[in-house]
């Protein structure tokens, strides 16, 4: 298998390309503000968000700049170079997700905030049909295809309203919704990495997907997918463990962050 010579990216229209940056500066922006926010109500001080938005950014950088080198689209090389971009980052999530340091933070988040964050997936999904339709990325990965992470995004909102705010669905219900919006996740990610036109490619797709390959495209396993588990675990682990319940008491605790 020889790699793929043209850049996918030269087919997404510039203004598809500007929304997709937009839209991971908007998610990296509002998890430092959120980081921030927490920290304010856990006791802690500002530095929490600072690390955050700095660990964030250098991500972003490295990958980034990798992609651009054309590091991950060498899809000839064994073992392949793009999947250890996603397995990291995941990685990361179930780090974060078992870490005890940050439950002050987490008890300080409404729990609420973690389900309407999701709504973030409505703007990936249009980007991801805008790419197919212009012909840089696979039908597979569209919610026309295998893609149905648009269905978490719409609903979302109606989660946390009906089982956070208004109180009229269980928090059950929140509580599964989270684990089928893992399983519709993992189902976009078994798709998208079977689909990448390594050696190991099972699925044959036309084009290729080796856009998520490329500058700035990167991004989507980088930072967005990662984003939207964490959010689920993360969201899990509060209503586990009664956070914004009536009458709950939670301690965030004090700390010098």
């Amino acid at each position: 298998m020889t790699p793929v010579a043209a850049n996918p990216a030269d087919l997404a229209p510039a203004w598809v390309t500007a929304l997709f940056v937009a839209l991971v500066a908007a998610m990296w922006a509002l998890v430092v503000a959120g980081a921030a926010a927490a920290a304010r109500r856990a006791g802690w001080s500002g530095r929490a968000a600072v690390i955050t938005g700095g660990v964030l950014a250098g991500w972003l950088a490295l990958t980034l700049a990798l992609a651009a080198a054309g590091v991950f689209s060498d899809f000839a090389a064994m073992p392949p170079r793009f999947p250890p971009i996603l397995i990291i980052a995941v990685a990361a999530v179930v780090v974060l997700a078992r870490s005890r340091a940050i439950a002050p933070l987490l008890a300080a988040t409404p729990p609420t905030w973690l389900i309407h964050a999701q709504v973030f997936r409505v703007a990936v999904e249009f980007v991801l049909w805008r790419l197919v339709v212009a012909g840089a990325a696979p039908e597979i990965m569209s919610f026309t295809g295998r893609n149905f992470d648009i269905a978490v995004g719409l609903t979302a909102p109606v989660i946390a309203y009906a089982c956070l705010t208004a109180r009229v669905w269980p928090r059950a219900v929140a509580l599964w919704w989270n684990v089928a919006g893992i399983a519709v996740l993992v189902n976009t990610v078994v798709h998208a990495l079977l689909s990448v036109p390594t050696p190991l490619r099972m699925i044959v797709t036309e084009p290729p997907n080796s856009l998520v390959a490329t500058a700035p495209y990167i991004w989507l396993p980088a930072l967005l997918v990662p984003l939207a588990w964490s959010l689920h675990v993360l969201s899990i682990r509060q209503l586990r463990a009664g956070i914004g319940e009536p009458g709950a008491r939670t301690t965030a605790g004090r700390a010098r962050g």
